[in-house]
């Protein structure tokens, strides 16, 4: 079980999917599973193994949950001696300490827009881990010699998302070279559910592109999750500053991601300009 269980993580997290495996690491007295006994819990609440079953694996499965929620490791026990005989529906009295690990793979960026915003956030990004992928509709803007390390695609935006994997784990930056390009791209990746969708620009401009979108259609639930302005409120100038804006803010979103901290980022947007 073990092995079967590994393989599901790899194929989980290459398919950019969240997970936490539950590791049973001591146990005291009369317990049903004993150390070394594994549950997989995925980010849609799907469980692959046991840890014994009842009250035991459900309490574990609702701390799986919590790991993956605070994208912290937890060390808990549970007491079986405290549970009435209903709960637990087994004849066990002792206590079992789990290790709950969240489990995500490396956090893909998207950069939409090679112009020099991107190159610097590029530059910044790759370092902290970040696997880049950069696009444009103009060759000479997508392509290795400008982005060291990077996947690149050059075709024309209303083509680019069909030939890239976007995924709940993805990140996604619009840096186009205007207004027009930066709208065709959110039409096509308005309704992938990503980690993050950032929109370079002042909030004139949103409120402009918002009101497009939602006349196409799109739902106030998809629109809310653009971050526009986007980067921290850092007073950012240059593209070099402004790609640290927004690198810190992608930090924040990958490191620590609950709903109040979504709002806090959503008001303190700060780069208010042009991608290009």
């Amino acid at each position: 079980m073990p092995e079967s269980i590994y393989r599901h993580i790899a194929d989980l997290l290459d398919a950019g999917r969240r997970c936490a495996l539950v590791t049973i690491i001591q146990t005291i007295g009369s317990v049903p599973r004993q150390p070394g006994a594994k549950m997989l819990v995925t980010d849609e609440g799907e469980v692959l193994g046991t840890v014994g079953g009842g009250c035991v694996e459900a309490d574990l499965f609702a701390l799986a949950q919590e790991a993956l929620a605070r994208r912290e490791i937890l060390t808990k026990t549970v007491d079986l001696s405290v549970k009435s005989q209903d709960e637990i529906d087994m004849f066990c009295g002792g206590k079992v300490t789990a290790v709950i690990e969240p489990l995500e793979g490396t956090p893909r960026l998207v950069i939409f827009g090679g112009g020099h915003i991107s190159q610097a956030l590029h530059r910044i990004c790759a370092p902290l881990g970040f696997h880049v992928t950069v696009t444009d509709d103009r060759p000479r803007f997508a392509n290795e010699e400008r982005f060291p390390g990077a996947e690149t695609l050059a075709m024309p935006f209303e083509r680019q998302v069909e030939e890239l994997n976007l995924t709940p784990a993805t990140f996604v930056v619009i840096v186009t070279r205007g207004h027009e390009a930066d709208e065709v791209v959110l039409q096509q990746v308005l309704g992938k559910p990503l980690r993050y969708l950032g929109l370079i620009g002042s909030r004139s401009k949103w409120k402009r592109i918002r009101g497009n979108l939602a006349r196409m259609g799109h739902t106030e639930e998809q629109l809310d999750r653009v971050v526009c302005p986007i980067g921290l409120n850092i007073h950012a100038e240059t593209p070099e500053e402004i790609a640290v804006a927004v690198a810190a803010q992608l930090i924040a979103v990958k490191n620590h991601d609950s709903p109040k901290a979504r709002r806090h980022r959503a008001r303190s947007g700060a780069a208010e300009v042009s991608g290009d």
